[in-house]
């Protein structure tokens, strides 16, 4: 009776050691399977509280990685778009230096020219990534420039010896706008699409784009339609296509006079886009340097995380081989000792 129960024990025994090997091999499999420790945090005791940390850090980093390459695209078309502008400033500049501005051909030809460069400022500031208008502030949705070649043109009534004033570019909240024909009909106009009238305001127009490329550090990147670079560039273009307007009762000397200021104006332009561009590649610098800085943390945060999770492939698999043949024989001596015959049960 002695013998039956303690048979009986040693077999229950065997049982749960084999069930603890069991269990044992299962983490040991996932282990080689995933090459993590534990399946469960609240395993890693008191390297749990880092694991969770460092988790969420570069997740957060990772997020901020992905905001900032979808925001360079932008910052890029900016850099491409304001190097096209400098050049028609330039075009503009060239243009307004005529051999011999008496010579009908030069009005003509520059008339067709002026527009052509109207078209390219217009298409360049409604320039659109997707679904959004890159100039446009906060107005994603909407062109901001409307076609400048409906401009009204200055005339004879705009210069000396007439009490007129200079035009100065707008600020703040305040849609651009200029007057022309000054000691005439005074029309009051603007290339923006928000304008609707003298006094306009639209603070979405002026507002820049701005994103946050780290914890607690945002940065302005946005460019808007309302910048006095294009402001001056608009000018320009107006001023130019004004000196060779046929139909305006303009003398030579008032041609003159509207291209020194058509010039003025495009040199302007020109310096302050130029301007521009240099802030803009500030920008796509500090976006690169902070991808790195956030790509830099999170290499060295997951070597952290591997030294905490990790497990040594080699050494996982020869436990899994040992403790395969201890199992197998495990069940070899519960199968002897669950054989019902008498010797074996003896045995």
């Amino acid at each position: 009776m002695v013998d039956r129960i303690s048979t009986a024990g040693t077999t229950l025994s065997d049982l749960t050691l084999l069930r603890s090997n069991q269990s044992l091999l299962d983490q040991l499999q996932y282990r080689i399977s995933t090459g993590k420790k534990f399946r469960e945090l609240k395993l890693y005791g008191n390297d749990a509280p880092r694991i969770i940390d460092l988790r969420s850090e570069i997740d957060a980093r990772e997020a901020y990685i992905r905001s900032i390459k979808l925001s360079d695209g932008i910052v890029r078309a900016y850099d491409a778009v304001l190097d096209r502008l400098a050049g028609v400033a330039s075009e503009l500049l060239d243009a307004a230096d005529p051999l011999d501005a008496a010579d009908p051909d030069f009005l003509n030809d520059t008339t067709v020219l002026a527009n052509n460069l109207m078209l390219e400022i217009e298409s360049n500031l409604n320039v659109r990534i997707g679904d959004r208008y890159i100039f446009a502030g906060t107005n994603f949705d909407t062109a901001p420039v409307a076609d400048l070649r409906n401009l009204a043109l200055y005339t004879a009534n705009d210069l000396a010896p007439n009490p007129v004033t200079v035009n100065a570019n707008e600020t703040a909240d305040t849609v651009p706008e200029f007057v022309v024909d000054q000691a005439g009909a005074n029309t009051t106009q603007s290339y923006h699409t928000s304008f609707a009238g003298a006094g306009t305001t639209d603070a979405a127009a002026w507002r820049r784009t701005a994103i946050t490329i780290s914890d607690r550090q945002p940065l302005d990147y946005g460019i808007t339609a309302t910048n006095a670079a294009f402001q001056g560039l608009v000018e320009a273009a107006v001023r130019l296509k004004s000196a060779v307007d046929t139909g305006a009762a303009l003398t030579e000397d008032q041609r003159r006079t509207l291209l020194g200021n058509a010039r003025s104006a495009a040199e302007q332009a020109r310096t302050d886009i130029r301007q521009l561009q240099s802030q803009n590649g500030s920008v796509i610098k500090q976006f690169d340097r902070q991808i790195t800085q956030h790509e830099n943390f999170i290499s060295i945060s997951q070597t952290a995380l591997d030294d905490i999770q990790g497990i040594d492939s080699a050494e996982t698999a020869v436990q899994i081989s040992i403790l395969q043949t201890q199992i197998q024989a495990s069940f070899t001596t519960i199968a002897r000792r669950t054989q019902l015959s008498l010797t074996n049960f003896l045995n």
